[in-house]
């Protein structure tokens, strides 16, 4: 039976033109999936476009654009680019977050974790950055500002969200690394993320409220 193998890049946000970096990472995941294909291994490489999320929106509101529209001009710029550096996605995908397809295996996907009893509902506060997309601790802010992104204002949110069940996880990924060395490579990275994990987990939140943030993939059985 023959050797199967998975390879994604990130999928880069549409807010800004392509850049060096992701050029970068592309040439890099085409060598690595010519090479396995090479070794006679069956390969999917996976890129595409993250196109979803309030710095998109914004951006798309700015230019006096509707979302749909700014995100299909700018993600026609990262998809040229698999032409022009010869990458080989015979057997792969560029799949973009507004895919029709992606919608729906990310609600079902929603679905599944609230079946297994890993989604629930309640109130919170946070700061969040625009930049990064991700809610920030006091930890990680330089000077109340994120340091990646700095000339941006830190948001203070307090909604009522769904959060994943991450803390439930935490025994379990420990024994899957106890038990899988090879799981995560290169070894220092295991022994990073097996700190991380052994310092304790916490629940995030999965979902924004439409109101505050319309631009992205509903929620199932709750269009709020």
């Amino acid at each position: 039976m023959r050797k199967k193998s998975y390879l994604t890049t990130t999928l880069p946000y549409v807010n800004a033109a392509p850049h060096i970096g992701f050029a970068l990472e592309l040439v890099q995941a085409d060598a690595a999936a010519r090479y396995l294909r090479h070794e006679e291994c069956e390969v999917f490489l996976n890129t595409g476009t993250d196109e979803h999320g309030v710095k998109i929106y914004r951006n798309a509101v700015a230019e006096g654009k509707d979302p749909q529209t700014y995100v299909d001009e700018n993600a026609a710029h990262f998809k040229k680019l698999l032409t022009a550096l010869n990458i080989d996605l015979q057997s792969g995908r560029f799949i973009r977050t507004t895919d029709p397809a992606h919608a729906a295996a990310a609600q079902e996907f929603w679905r599944r974790c609230d079946a297994a009893g890993d989604i629930y509902k309640a109130k919170y506060r946070v700061k969040y950055c625009s930049g990064c997309e991700l809610e920030k601790t006091d930890s990680e802010l330089e000077n109340g500002h994120c340091p990646l992104h700095p000339a941006l204002a830190i948001e203070e949110r307090e909604e009522e969200n769904y959060f994943f069940k991450f803390s439930r996880y935490q025994e379990r990924l420990l024994e899957l690394y106890a038990k899988y060395q090879d799981f995560v490579l290169p070894e220092f990275r295991l022994n990073e993320i097996r700190r991380f994990v052994e310092g304790g987990l916490s629940d995030f939140s999965i979902s924004r409220l439409k109101e505050k943030m319309p631009w992205g993939v509903s929620v199932p059985e709750d269009e709020g």
